[in-house]
């Protein structure tokens, strides 16, 4: 009678276990859901963290996941990734141990030129440095050496996220990597091969006056390093790096709201890029 019983508790148990894991990854899916909506309709995202009690980094990503899913279901095809939170001070800010990895789609890659405040719920600008590969990276990047080899060109980029959550005062470290790190618009420079990334100097001008500054060493103190970091991010969590994607490692000068206006982010030697925000 004994054995019967703890069998059937065993079972039990096991459904129990089943319903629960099936009733929280219906969770993540509605969550990634409304994530979507609010990309697609670009309106304040809601907060992952108060739709899921504890939200992990891990489930996190999970969320991201998922809205890329849906995002490739809807046509949109992943082009590559980018680094956020790649300061210490961010980290700290929005209570994450590390920065913060999002997906890039081929939709958000666009040419300098003019952009229009109805695309964005609310958009910033940051200076960054981006990397296509020519070929494919399956397994963790061990060396930098190795890493140089699968780099085909270097440009200068700049990133217009959309940071726009409902209550900017209540945003986590989660909520940001589960709203794919708030990905929107990047815009992409010509490439030049530079040697010295970290030494590079980035000065963003708004109608003529300079806002904001920094060099390439300030993206997790090393633009290989943090380049590295982003691939092995992606492949750990089962990603994939492959020919032709981009990596943008993160802003090297300060993340700033955007106003209407004229725009330059001048990187000297390594080029310069001007676009008009209205």
């Amino acid at each position: 009678m004994m054995k019967k019983l703890s069998y059937f508790c065993l079972i039990l148990s096991v459904f129990l276990f089943l319903g629960a894991s099936s009733v929280f990854s219906a969770s993540l899916d509605e969550t990634a859901g409304k994530i979507e909506n609010s990309f697609a309709a670009k309106k304040p995202y809601g907060h992952a963290s108060q739709e899921i009690d504890g939200l992990t980094v891990d489930q996190a990503y999970e969320i991201q996941a998922r809205f890329v899913k849906i995002r490739e279901n809807k046509g949109d095809e992943v082009m590559g990734y980018k680094a956020g939170l790649t300061s210490a001070a961010a980290q700290q800010k929005f209570g994450v141990k590390e920065a913060a990895r999002g997906t890039l789609f081929k939709s958000m890659f666009r040419w300098p030129g003019t952009l229009y405040q109805k695309n964005f719920a609310r958009m910033f600008i940051e200076t960054e440095i981006g990397f296509r590969f020519g070929k494919d990276i399956t397994e963790p990047v061990e060396d930098i050496e190795s890493l140089k080899k699968a780099v085909a060109i270097i440009f200068p980029a700049v990133e217009l996220p959309d940071l726009a959550f409902k209550d900017m005062k209540a945003i986590k470290g989660t909520d940001i990597i589960a709203a794919n790190v708030v990905a929107r618009k990047v815009l992409i420079g010509d490439a030049v091969w530079v040697k010295d990334l970290n030494a590079i100097e980035v000065k963003l001008f708004h109608n003529g006056q300079e806002i904001a500054g920094g060099m390439g060493k300030n993206a997790l103190g090393d633009q290989w390093e943090a380049l590295k970091w982003v691939v092995n991010n992606v492949l750990a969590r089962g990603g994939e790096i492959k020919d032709g994607y981009v990596v943008i490692t993160g802003c090297i000068s300060k993340l700033l709201p955007a106003k209407p206006g004229n725009y330059v982010a001048d990187y000297g030697d390594f080029g310069k890029i001007e676009f008009e925000f209205k």
